[in-house]
């Protein structure tokens, strides 16, 4: 063949391909320290990671072309075995749900949920401040005024429930905790905004994008005895979203909403039928690559790579705790560290950490910047080596001034971060 229909010719069209893909930088995932994707490789710890993670990859080629309407008898049976499966760990005794494109799509379904079932056309959500964008995106949306809750002085991480119940108005429909913030990796106070939640007989729903499929392996594993219940062993807890393309491993987009039962999903229905998700034609591939990993990895294995994990986030903390001038933000209990400093200017150290071939993400708070990993099994053997280039990196700092101008938080959205 010459020639595409559409002028195109072979040779071109894979040099363009060639040059996309390594400007998306693919090949360098080991260095990647905040991806969204199916993680796994092969370890010591998990020497089924490749095959399962190719598998994974497999079945969503096959399944590439289904939508959940027609061609999607298969998925739908996936996506009712998920919802079964994870719900229960999530100790929903009836639980119910549906799959999503990712958070945002299930905090939006959870919230449009709550708008129903108080039969209120606006009003306010609120939530701690430190809650995911997604959060005032969908009151924006939605008609809600979002209360964000500030936290305690000097303790980014920490949610005073007080204050959330203080923040409560006549026309609150929802209070939203979260499970693993965003970025220091905490959990909400949710048994107190639970009892909060049930005396004001408000609908509670936890984010839980990036704790949901790695705190209930943490605990029954044993590694972290301090992990308070934060699922639906909280009486007051209505919904919790979790994605299968964060610590789930899942090929993206995956992520998912569970209910606490069959009336709530009836009431997400109602505002977007038929499914209850935001999106009318869902594909079947991300579905049919979500199961593959939930079917093949288990308990047992989402154990094994939440331990892995976790076992990285703690070799990072350590290192850190070791250079002079940086330190990690406290509260985590997950796989999510926030690297800051109250002494150095970091942003020319993010720069220099990025010049050197590392991807994460970065944080504005505190400011001016930090810089923020989630360490996943695909970085196995990488610590050592980011940890040194931290290290380099962190020498050249300047001191941070007095005071931060405005102008210069400002430039750290130029930045990329």
């Amino acid at each position: 063949m010459d020639k595409f229909p559409s002028g195109v010719e072979p040779e071109a069209f894979a040099r363009e391909l060639d040059r996309l893909e390594l400007v998306s930088r693919l090949a360098e995932t080991s260095r990647n320290l905040f991806d969204e994707g199916p993680h796994l490789i092969s370890t010591a710890e998990l020497p089924w990671g490749d095959t399962v993670r190719e598998l994974a990859i497999e079945v969503t080629r096959r399944f590439i072309h289904g939508e959940t309407w027609i061609t999607g008898g298969g998925a739908r049976e996936m996506e009712a075995e998920i919802v079964q499966w994870m719900g229960g760990l999530l100790g929903a005794p009836e639980p119910a749900g549906f799959l999503t494109s990712g958070g945002s799509e299930s905090n939006m379904c959870a919230i449009l949920t709550a708008k129903r079932r108080a039969g209120r056309r606006g009003g306010s959500v609120v939530f701690p401040d430190n809650g995911h964008y997604s959060l005032y995106k969908l009151c924006h949306m939605f008609d809600l005024d979002p209360i964000a809750v500030p936290a305690p002085a000097g303790q980014l991480h920490l949610v005073d429930p007080e204050a959330i119940e203080a923040a409560i108005r006549p026309d609150t429909i929802a209070i939203i905790a979260t499970a693993g913030t965003w970025a220091y990796g905490s959990i909400d106070p949710i048994e107190a905004m639970g009892e909060i939640a049930l005396r004001h007989g408000l609908y509670l729903h936890v984010d839980g994008a990036f704790g949901g499929y790695i705190l209930p392996f943490l605990e029954r594993s044993g590694y972290d005895r301090n992990i308070a219940p934060w699922d639906f062993r909280v009486p007051g807890v209505c919904s919790i979203s979790a994605d299968l393309h964060k610590n789930g491993m899942a090929p993206p987009p995956a992520g998912s909403l569970y209910f606490r039962d069959a009336s709530l999903l009836a009431l997400a229905k109602e505002i977007c039928p038929p499914n209850g998700t935001m999106t009318g034609t869902r594909g079947t591939g991300p579905i049919a690559g979500a199961w593959t990993m939930v079917k093949l990895l288990g308990e047992a294995g989402y154990t094994a790579v939440s331990l892995k994990s976790m076992a990285m986030r703690d070799e990072i903390v350590r290192g850190v705790g070791e250079i002079d001038g940086v330190d990690v933000y406290p509260g985590s209990q997950i796989n999510m560290s926030l690297i800051y400093s109250d002494t150095l200017d970091l942003r020319p150290v993010a720069e220099e950490l990025r010049g050197r071939g590392w991807m994460f993400a970065a944080r504005a708070i505190p400011a001016p910047v930090g810089v923020v990993v989630v360490p996943m099994p695909h970085n196995d053997g990488q610590i050592p080596a980011f940890l040194d280039d931290l290290r380099e990196a962190v020498k050249s700092a300047p001191a941070l001034p007095d005071s931060t101008a405005e102008a210069d938080l400002e430039k750290v959205s130029s930045y990329g971060f």
